[in-house]
């Protein structure tokens, strides 16, 4: 039985790409002591075990998953990478070139003096680092050395090995780091997110400052109330609330009106109001009693995600935005690379910052116009931008120059990645092309990897136990050094060089270390979304240098 299963899975290698990342998806959900290892770490192990049954897979299937994967995190940073060289992003790259500097040099010395090969040193930094592109990076160049066919099977082999036993500690070990930090430099991070919070609201928190800032309310509603006195103008009436209300439409007798600010309002006249459940009672004491008038509520509202691209509002607090645009639309979340900000007024927004925002059609489209591009909900993923950028990156990969009788290249990971990064960037430009949904860049990033990573960790795994108990101690010892001592570093420069806010340098650490768990964390014990502030540039630039390095680590070692 033992036998017929083994042939089976040697016959159709098909069938253990997909059992380890059935596995390794089921593995990296299960929570120990409230952390999990996650898809990646899960697929490999699963594959590194299922691999002892000696399996061998295709290797267009491993390129064909990391080109999308990578294309992907070049598409999505893109325009965080290019924005940053011209804003005063300056501080956060240089932060992301401290660590990912200090990272690649400790991989090295670790290396040299622990005699690990150059495989093992690519494996180790991108476990220690998380930085699994590293593994692709890794791969290629370890493809183009002058070695024979078994000893780069051996240093693949031992790539992936080193990874598997870092990456552990490289997520857990930091996550615990980013907890116990701000109580040994005794930084009470609460009061200092608090505070950091408070001055960008000018008041005292984000949810109760800057009543004129569109709003922080997430259910709106409209409804109709009848005033119940004369002499007040539209514009005085919503000055009335303690929190933004807009009024929509007013109805005289049997006639809808368009509201302006002047409009002098009657005794009698339906008044219908965009605005929550809270709103809505106050509502009741300071028009008059709500009342039940469909025709006067027939408005059509919309609510929908803009992409930030004007170059007239990118760098403007959103006080500044509200002012000048937003009066009459309701700000219901503002997103950086996928997390959630802090909604004050002095709340500074980046060029491809996602806006949610609501009210009614025509006051919501006039303000997208201003804004930038609607990410419009769509199944729709541009394939052909797809197909041409992982084409043009790989044959920029193959590209060599001969300096000093050496071949510097790109590799192919950082040649798709380069184009990716190009296209991500000509996207925030032109948005009318090269739409990827978040669904499709999901797939394409964390399938793209995990088929990948089943690939390596099938043929890593005959060398994989013998690996384990010869080296695996000394390698997890490294890896600990290796993961704690960029942040470190980093955390020395940051705060004594850049004269960062420790809130905001704490979590730009987190971006360049790639390390989103540990963000997570740092916005959880600041029980704020304000670390995230700082993590957008840092990690478009870690995920770009961290990957390059893959390549860099083979020849230095």
């Amino acid at each position: 039985m033992v036998e017929f299963i083994v042939r089976l899975f040697q016959d159709n290698p098909q069938l253990a790409v997909f059992l380890a990342i059935a596995i390794g998806y089921f593995v990296g959900k299960i929570k120990f002591f409230g952390f999990n290892l996650g898809s990646t770490a899960g697929v490999l192990l699963a594959a590194l075990l299922i691999g002892q049954m000696d399996i061998t897979v295709y290797p267009l299937l491993k390129a064909v998953g990391f080109a999308l994967f990578i294309f992907t995190i070049g598409y999505k940073v893109g325009p965080q990478f290019f924005g940053a060289l011209k804003k005063e992003g300056v501080h956060y790259i240089w932060l992301s070139l401290v660590v990912a500097a200090t990272a690649l040099a400790t991989a090295v010395i670790l290396a040299k003096l622990f005699g690990f090969d150059r495989g093992t040193a690519a494996g180790l930094l991108g476990g220690a680092m998380t930085q699994s592109s590293i593994i692709g990076t890794a791969d290629g160049a370890i493809k183009n050395l002058a070695i024979s066919g078994a000893e780069k099977a051996v240093l693949e082999s031992n790539v992936a090995i080193a990874y598997a036993i870092t990456y552990i500690f490289g997520v857990a070990g930091l996550i615990v780091f980013f907890k116990l930090i701000p109580k040994l430099l005794r930084i009470d991070l609460k009061k200092e997110a608090a505070d950091l919070v408070a001055k960008m609201s000018d008041g005292p928190s984000e949810e109760t400052s800057s009543p004129e800032l569109f709003s922080w309310q997430k259910d709106l509603d409209l409804r109709v109330f009848e005033l119940k006195s004369a002499g007040k103008k539209v514009s005085g009436i919503e000055k009335m609330f303690s929190k933004k209300i807009v009024i929509e439409m007013i109805k005289r007798a049997d006639k809808n009106i368009e509201p302006q600010p002047d409009f002098l309002l009657q005794a009698g006249d339906k008044i219908a109001l965009l605005t929550d459940e809270h709103q809505a009672i106050e509502a009741a004491k300071i028009i008059g009693p709500e009342v039940d008038d469909g025709t006067c509520c027939a408005i059509a509202g919309e609510s929908v995600k803009v992409c930030l691209l004007n170059k007239e509002i990118v760098g403007k607090p959103l006080g500044k935005i509200n002012q000048l645009y937003g009066q009459r639309c309701f700000l219901k979340r503002l997103t950086r690379a996928g997390h959630e900000l802090p909604l004050t007024k002095g709340t500074v927004v980046n060029k491809c910052d996602v806006l949610e925002i609501s009210g009614s059609k025509k006051d919501v489209e006039a303000f997208v116009n201003h804004l930038g591009y609607a990410e419009r909900a769509t199944i729709m993923t541009d394939l052909i931008m797809v197909g041409l950028g992982c084409l043009i990156g790989t044959l920029a990969g193959l590209l060599a120059v001969n300096i000093a009788g050496i071949p510097l290249t790109l590799g192919i990971g950082g040649g798709v990645l380069l184009s990716g990064l190009i296209f991500g960037w000509l996207r925030s430009v032109h948005p009318t092309f090269g739409q990827i949904p978040g669904g499709a860049q999901w797939i394409f990033t964390d399938l793209g990897l995990n088929l990948f990573i089943a690939c390596v960790g099938l043929t890593a795994g005959p060398r994989a136990w013998q690996a384990l108990q010869t080296s695996g101690g000394p390698i997890f010892i490294a890896g600990v050094i290796l993961s704690l001592m960029p942040m470190i570093v980093g955390l020395i420069f940051g705060k004594y060089v850049l004269k960062l806010n420790p809130v905001l340098l704490l979590g730009a650490l987190t971006g360049a270390g790639t390390v989103t768990p540990a963000l997570n964390a740092l916005k959880e014990s600041a029980d704020s979304s304000a670390p995230a502030l700082a993590y957008a540039v840092p990690y478009a630039f870690g995920n770009v240098i961290l990957t390059i390095w893959g390549t860099i680590i083979i020849h230095l070692v």
